[in-house]
């Protein structure tokens, strides 16, 4: 078998051995033993016949997979993460510059990245050493202080805290990239909790590198628009920051997010530039490939050595490799040594989604492109490449995509041909200017005033691209098995024929009427399918320290009540980022009535990015005056349809009856809490199915219990207990009247208000009432066909 067959094949042994490995758990001696065994056996396979020694070797490298990712997922025993939920003190070194983020005028947020060396527990005498990062986030007052230095020896106090994300199905894992980091815990709080013990007086190339950055952001800034200055970083180095929201979002509408990171594509065009003057010049191929190689390594370190840079530059090396030993026909060949090489030094990078994307569009174009062009061979050349170097790439990723973000942008192939030639001018241009600028100011000034002018043109077609009805389709979650039937379908296409099965010219050639009646029968299915009732199901959305709960009707049909809501000065937009995604990868494609308890951040802040990012047909808002958040809600455009919401409410959706039990206007009291913006004022949501039905409480404390009780509260199955689980809400008498088998906690991970407390816990399990708690399950998800109920956490 040929040496590529044998590299494609040891990759996708190795990378499956991961996968398997994470998904159940398997006896580390056995795996040993089995590595063993399979290592004698390919020695002695190579030895009498090397050409019977290819299976064993596969099965080989699936082991070594396996084993790989157990020793990738061991802490060690002196991990500074085993005192997570302590207070402790910690001495150790700042290993990473600084990242400062404005929040205003005088207050910076700081991100530390601490070598942790030694620890102190609160009340204990002596100091334990200790291995692991911790991320330290703070803030400082400009004028008064200043914050450490990379290489700064400081000593940091306060609780440790376990890494926690959003744990909710289709969310991109946050919490394992951070592990991937060296990253073992967590630690937020005031300037004060950090002091320097030792400044850092040595040289440091990232120090030197951040502080040219900052002179080439500040140069940028002083010719053109803060918005095409934070572009145009973006482009050239990575990086979201600066850019105004609307911009993202076109850009992701059009496929062409990818190009605000350095990717492949950026080390490809570099490449690309070199090698054109190299024959344009008569280089010679020896200089003008290390040239490109230096200016690849060059390029690498200017944007910093993030993981992705790195694959690409490898990428772009390995290239640049075969074209010296003039084996361009590598290219699988290389880019299986690459994928493998650095799954072996991070197993973990296999459920990173930028390793994904990138080799998996990567692949399309090695193995996918040339058939494409050849499929596309009438169309005009100029029309057809392009057209081709997107098909191939997105057939590849398709399920990535589907999986995190239930879109696709149909409108890519055609930015990918009216904009992206525009874009990469940009790269060119701002890469010349960067030189340029670092020896003559003025001259690079100049470039950088076209190119600003260059990111204006560029803003306006993608944001009239993207406006283009139907430039984004929805596309469902596959899931493994799927996608496994995907990729078997999508190689048959392209001219695998396992089993010596015909293609599919030939097939409906010789069987049109098989074929036909095959696809009729299909279609049918596929309607049936769609027709046919689901259960119902109730989501309790992992949102933190919030609340959201998602009712999906038999026939699809969606309520959401609340959307979380970031608190304090955090920019992070839940609904946008969390709540949007999780309806969209459940196949929400419109939500008919968004029911918001009451205003308050955690439970509406998320609202207005949800409402821009899926249609909102109607929004029942409590009898209250609108807070800030339901203020941003009212501003989205399209506008939404307003219903006030009164006590006694209710609607039906597919024999779901959603009623208002409670709509905070009973009594002159609630009315005062309204003006107060207390909890009282809190709606009162029960959604019934058959013989169950769920009771959504929102931040209901014993006050609005009692007005609820005094009017008479039928039992439910299922209770969302008030408040996050405070001590105020859940009384006994309360609890009494509502009788519910299931109880649900939606709170925040180490919260600051404790939440739950134990005297709610209590309560609750005096009553025997199975409890479920999103900062430790996740999402929590009850299915029932108004007979029988299941609930299904995400983590088990």
């Amino acid at each position: 078998m040929e040496l590529t067959n044998i590299l494609l094949f040891a990759c996708a042994a190795f990378a499956a051995g991961i996968w398997l490995a994470a998904l159940y758990s398997w006896h580390f001696p056995t795996l040993v033993l089995l590595a063993v065994l399979l290592i004698i056996t390919s020695l002695w396979r190579i030895i009498r016949n090397y050409q019977q020694s290819f299976w064993p070797v596969i099965a080989l490298f699936f082991v070594a997979g396996m084993l790989c990712y157990h020793q990738a997922v061991m802490v060690r025993a002196d991990d500074i993460g085993y005192y997570a939920g302590q207070t402790v003190t910690i001495e150790g070194t700042l290993v990473a510059v600084p990242e400062i983020t404005p929040i205003d005028e005088q207050t910076r947020r700081v991100r530390y990245l601490l070598k942790a060396e030694k620890v102190t527990p609160a009340g204990a005498k002596a100091a334990c050493s200790v291995t692991g990062n911790i991320r330290i986030n703070t803030q400082y007052k400009e004028k008064t202080s200043k914050p450490a230095a990379y290489g700064d020896k400081v000593t940091v106090t306060g609780k440790l805290l376990e890494l926690h994300g959003y744990n909710n199905p289709g969310q991109i894992d946050m919490v394992a990239a951070l592990k991937r980091q060296g990253i073992s815990a967590r630690m937020s709080g005031q300037e004060q909790m950090l002091q320097v013990l030792t400044p850092y007086k040595g040289y440091s190339w990232q120090v030197v590198l951040t502080n040219w950055r900052d002179r080439m952001v500040t140069g940028l800034q002083q010719v053109m628009p803060v918005n095409d200055a934070a572009i145009l970083t973006a482009v050239l180095f990575g990086g979201y920051q600066g850019i105004n929201k609307d911009v993202i979002t076109d850009f992701a509408a059009t496929g062409l997010i990818h190009i605000l990171s350095v990717s492949g594509a950026h080390i490809a065009l570099v490449v690309g530039l070199i090698t054109w003057f190299g024959r344009r010049l008569r280089w010679g191929a020896l200089f003008t490939v290390t040239l490109a190689a230096v200016a690849v390594i060059l390029y690498a370190c200017m944007s910093g050595l993030t993981p992705p840079v790195i694959r690409s530059a490898l990428m772009g090396l390995i290239s640049l490799l075969a074209v010296i030993l003039e084996r361009e026909s590598y290219a699988p060949a290389a880019l299986a040594v690459t994928a493998l090489a650095m799954l072996i030094y991070q197993p973990l990078l296999l459920f990173d989604i930028s390793f994904q994307l990138s080799f998996g569009a990567t692949a399309g174009l090695v193995f996918l492109y040339q058939q494409t062009v050849d499929y596309l061979s009438r169309w005009p050349s100029w029309l057809a490449g392009p057209l081709a170097v997107t098909l191939a790439a997105q057939l590849c990723v398709l399920p990535v995509i589907a999986w995190y973000f239930n879109s696709f942008s149909l409108i890519s192939f055609a930015a990918n041909i009216i904009v992206l030639p525009v874009i990469e001018l940009v790269i060119i241009l701002g890469l010349a200017g960067v030189i340029i600028y670092t020896m003559v100011p003025v001259a690079g000034n100049i470039i950088f005033v076209i190119s600003s002018l260059l990111i204006g043109l560029v803003m306006l077609l993608t944001e009239l691209l993207a406006a283009v009805p139907y430039s984004t389709v929805f596309i469902p979650a596959i899931g493994i098995a799927g996608s496994a039937v995907y990729y078997f379908v999508l190689a048959w296409v392209y001219g695998w024929r396992p089993f010596k099965l015909p293609g599919p010219g030939q097939l409906i050639c010789q069987w049109p009427r098989s074929c036909s009646l095959s696809a009729v029968l299909l279609s049918i299915t596929m309607a049936v399918y769609a027709w046919y009732p689901n259960p119902l199901t109730v989501h309790f959305i992992d949102v933190g320290q919030g609340d959201a709960a998602l009712i999906i009707t038999p026939h699809g049909q969606a309520v959401l009540v609340d959307t979380g809501g970031t608190m304090g000065e955090s920019d992070f937009d839940i609904g946008a980022r969390v709540v949007a995604p999780y309806l969209k990868h459940y196949g929400v494609r419109a939500v008919d009535y968004l029911i918001l308890t009451h205003g308050h951040q955690d439970h509406a802040g998320g609202a207005a990015g949800v409402a821009s990012a899926i249609k909102v047909a109607n929004v029942l808002l409590p009898p209250e005056e609108y807070s800030p958040a339901v203020q941003a809600l009212l501003r989205t455009q399209p506008p939404v349809a307003v219903i006030p919401a009164y006590t006694g409410q209710r609607f039906e959706l597919d024999k779901v009856i959603v009623s208002i039990e409670q709509a905070g206007d009973e009594s002159e009291t609630i009315l005062r809490a309204a003006a107060t913006g207390e909890n009282e004022v809190s709606s009162v949501i029960r959604a019934s199915y058959g013989q169950h039905s769920f009771l959504l409480t929102g931040d209901l404390p014993a006050q609005g219990e009692a007005a609820l009780l005094t009017k008479g509260l039928a039992a439910c199955t299922v209770l969302k207990v008030g408040h996050h689980g405070s001590r105020t809400s859940t009384t006994e008498p309360f609890l009494q009247a509502a009788a519910p088998e299931f109880a649900v906690i939606s709170a925040g991970y180490g919260n600051q208000f404790g939440h739950p407390h134990p005297e709610t816990l209590n309560r609750l399990a005096a009553r025997k009432i199975e409890v479920y708690r999103t900062d430790k399950q996740g999402a929590i998800v009850f299915t029932s066909n108004g007979k029988q109920l299941t609930v299904e956490p995400y983590i088990k």
